[in-house]
C-alpha cells in the first residue's frame, strides 16, 4: 500500500511542492516520483493543485492522511514501509480483540505464515502485544489504530462509489465490507466484480426461504462468504431488529451448522448470537431484539 519511497515523499510535503523539487530532494528521476505521487493520490493521501503553469502536491485533508502525519511526527524512525503493506494492515485491522494466529488466519483468509510474519513485524515495535497466548493492539499505539481504521474506511467508501450509485455501507472491517444496493453499476472492472458476493437475505431463495425485497445485500471480499457468514451478515443488517434476527434464525434450520458461535466471535457479536440461539432453543422471548415466539413462527411460515 505505502512504499518507503511514497512515505519519504509524504514526509517532505509539510508545504506544497512540485514533482521536480521532490525529485531533486530525493535524488530520484522525475517519472519515478510522478508515479509514486499518483499512487499517493489514488490512495487519498495527497492532492494535486494547479497554480499557474505549475502543479503542486500537498497532503490531503482526509482522516487517514492526517493520521499518517501524526504517526510520522510521533514515530519518525519506524520503518513504515515494512508495516503499511496490504497483508500486515489486514491483520492489524482484526486485532482490536485478542486473537490467536489461527483465528486471525480464518478471519482474514490469509495463510498462517503470512499472519505470523505480520504480527511479528508489529510486535517488534510494541504495536501488537501478546496476552494469554493471544495477540491484540497495544493501547499505547492508538495512532496506528486510527490510521488503519481511517484508511480502510476510505477504501471501502471509494470502492462502494465505484460499485453502485445507491450503495450503502452496513459493516466494514479492514478491506472487507457488507453493503446494500438496489443495483450495481454496469461495466465494473473485473477486479471489483470478482470481490462482490451476494449474502444475507439475498441468498435466502437458495435455501427455500422467500423474502420479498428490492434491496440486494453483498459482501465485498477476495473470498466468498461461508454459510455461517450468510447468517452473521443477516444479523449485521440491523442487530436490534427483531425481523432481521428472525430472518437469521430462519436460516439456521436450513444450514445444519454448529459453528455459529465460532463465527460470531470472529465478528465480535458472540453474546448477541448466543442470546438468539438460546431463544431458538427455549422458544420464548428473552430480549427486545426478538419476536414473541408465536409471531416468530408465523414469520417462518410466511417465508416457506
Amino acid at each position: 500500500m505505502l512504499s518507503s519511497r511514497e512515505i519519504a515523499i509524504f514526509k517532505y510535503l509539510n508545504e506544497p511542492m512540485n514533482i521536480s523539487d521532490l525529485a531533486e530532494l530525493l535524488s530520484l528521476h522525475y517519472s519515478t516520483v510522478s508515479k509514486a505521487v499518483s499512487s499517493l493520490e489514488s490512495e487519498g493521501f495527497v492532492l494535486k493543485e494547479k497554480k499557474g503553469k505549475h502543479v503542486y502536491i500537498r497532503r490531503s485533508d482526509s482522516l487517514h492522511s492526517k493520521s499518517l502525519e501524526d504517526i510520522l511526527k510521533e514515530f519518525p524512525r519506524l520503518p513504515l514501509g515494512e508495516l503499511f503493506t496490504p497483508s500486515p494492515l489486514h491483520v492489524f485491522s482484526v486485532l482490536k480483540s485478542p486473537r490467536s494466529i489461527t483465528e486471525v488466519s480464518e478471519i482474514t483468509g490469509l495463510d498462517r505464515s503470512t499472519v505470523s510474519a505480520a504480527i511479528s513485524r508489529f510486535a517488534n515495535y510494541g504495536i501488537v502485544i501478546k496476552e494469554n497466548g493471544r495477540f491484540l493492539l497495544s493501547s499505547r499505539h492508538a495512532l496506528f489504530e486510527d490510521f488503519v481504521d481511517n484508511y480502510f474506511k476510505f477504501r471501502a467508501n471509494a470502492n462502494l462509489r465505484a460499485i453502485s450509485q445507491n450503495g450503502m455501507l452496513i459493516w466494514q472491517r479492514g478491506p472487507e465490507f457488507l453493503f446494500k444496493a438496489e443495483n450495481l453499476n454496469t461495466g465494473l472492472e473485473m477486479d471489483l466484480k470478482n470481490k462482490i458476493h451476494p449474502t444475507a437475505i439475498s441468498v435466502f431463495p437458495d435455501y427455500g426461504l422467500d423474502v420479498i425485497t428490492d434491496i440486494n445485500y453483498y459482501f465485498f471480499s477476495k473470498r466468498s462468504p461461508s454459510e455461517e457468514g450468510f447468517f452473521i451478515h443477516t444479523i449485521l443488517i440491523d442487530p436490534y431488529s427483531p425481523i432481521y434476527n428472525s430472518y437469521a434464525l430462519a436460516l439456521v434450520s436450513r444450514l445444519g451448522s454448529n459453528n455459529f458461535l465460532k463465527y460470531a466471535v470472529y465478528y465480535d457479536i458472540e453474546a448477541h448470537v448466543k442470546t438468539l440461539l438460546e431463544y431458538l432453543d427455549k422458544k420464548e422471548k428473552s430480549s427486545n431484539f426478538v419476536l414473541p415466539w408465536n409471531e416468530y413462527q408465523e414469520l417462518i411460515k410466511s417465508l416457506a
